[in-house]
């Protein structure tokens, strides 16, 4: 599996007991497991614990990730009722139309996120990449399934299941028997949050609205109701 994807958290009580309950949560049988709803509501504790993370400010660890999301809510409207290349075309990556699609996330990728070694960066580009792989799958399945709402809500939920794995990937690591159970251990994590992000807030933005203060606020919510529902926020 590797340790490269994980980083050493910071060692408050919180966090020390995070990385407790993720190394019960793939530790073989016998050894009081957990279930990944702990796994996750105990991460966001701590993050919100530590740094800029203490209350309401918990959301100011998600700026760039917020900010990446209207983004995403823009081309994925544009998209639905227009087509991929024209919502290539509103970020002048035009040309991008009949690459593969690993370019036209790249492209895409690098224009939302600043290029920098933060690690808020790096996790709004891999859960920007994962996101806009489901756009280039099939032109004809946008206008049902990859529209900017629903898109915005994945990636959110994405983006802290990225953040979680890097913070306590050591522990989830280390704890586990082999790479399957660690894989199947990480998509239980996955769900959990995808599973918050079902009921959205209402009146998303439209196309064109996404990048002003519609769209910073209706991703907000999104990603405090996603918190809260693990007792993130008050």
């Amino acid at each position: 599996m590797g340790t490269s994807t994980a980083r050493r958290g910071p060692s408050t009580g919180a966090w020390r007991y995070a990385k407790g309950v993720a190394t019960r949560y793939l530790s073989p049988e016998g050894a009081a497991p957990v279930e990944a709803r702990e796994v996750v509501r105990r991460y966001v504790a701590a993050l919100q614990e530590t740094g800029t993370g203490r209350g309401q400010d918990l959301l100011a660890e998600f700026r760039v990730i917020r900010k990446a999301a209207q983004y995403l809510g823009e081309f994925g409207d544009t998209a639905a009722t227009s087509g991929c290349a024209a919502a290539l075309a509103a970020w002048e990556l035009d040309t991008l139309a009949q690459s593969p699609p690993e370019a036209a996330i790249m492209g895409l990728t690098s224009a939302w996120v600043e290029e920098s070694g933060g690690l808020e960066a790096q996790v709004a580009r891999t859960a920007l990449a994962k996101g806009l792989a489901k756009v280039f799958t099939s032109e004809s399945a946008i206008k049902f399934r990859c529209d900017g709402p629903a898109l915005v809500r994945t990636f959110l939920a994405d983006a802290l299941c990225q953040r979680l794995i890097l913070d306590l990937g050591e522990s989830l690591e280390a704890a586990a028997p082999g790479c399957p159970e660690y894989r199947h251990g990480l998509a239980r994590l996955e769900h959990e949050l995808q599973a918050a992000s079902v009921a959205p807030p209402e009146n998303p933005p439209q196309a064109g609205q996404w990048q002003g203060l519609a769209g910073w606020l209706w991703t907000t919510e999104v990603l405090k109701n996603i918190l809260k529902t693990f007792k993130g926020l008050s």
